[in-house]
């Protein structure tokens, strides 16, 4: 895709994780502060509480995050955002998990992503 609409979409993202992060949460959503409540479903629903069926399917979707891609993800974007510009070697990035099966799936989510970048041996974040 162009640039900028590839820089478009990755601000998006990161918006709306954001907006689930700190006010759109299931605990405690901060609907009047919502910029974009007036689009919401659940609003427009009157804000219907989980039934007890939702309830007990979400607390079983609960995922340990010790040993999962998004952990392995995290050490990766951790040590990329360390390097900056100058990004790492694979050599820096494999020490970082054991599993090296999952940290090469891990690393490649990253770049499909388009929240790494690959230039020969370099990974680094990309521009923005």
């Amino acid at each position: 895709p162009h640039p900028s609409l590839r820089d478009e979409a990755n601000m998006m993202c990161s918006s709306l994780m954001e907006l689930g992060a700190l006010i759109c949460t299931a605990r405690n959503p901060q609907c009047d502060s919502c910029p974009i409540s007036h689009h919401c479903a659940w609003v427009a629903a009157g804000k219907p509480a989980p039934t007890a069926e939702e309830t007990a399917a979400a607390a079983k979707r609960v995922q340990k995050f010790e040993g999962t891609d998004r952990q392995c993800r995290g050490k990766i974007m951790a040590l990329l955002r360390d390097r900056g510009a100058a990004g790492a070697a694979w050599r820096e990035i494999d020490v970082l998990w054991p599993d090296k099966v999952q940290l090469t799936r891990a690393a490649e989510s990253l770049v499909t992503d388009g929240l790494v970048e690959r230039a020969g041996d370099t990974w680094r974040l990309p521009h923005i």
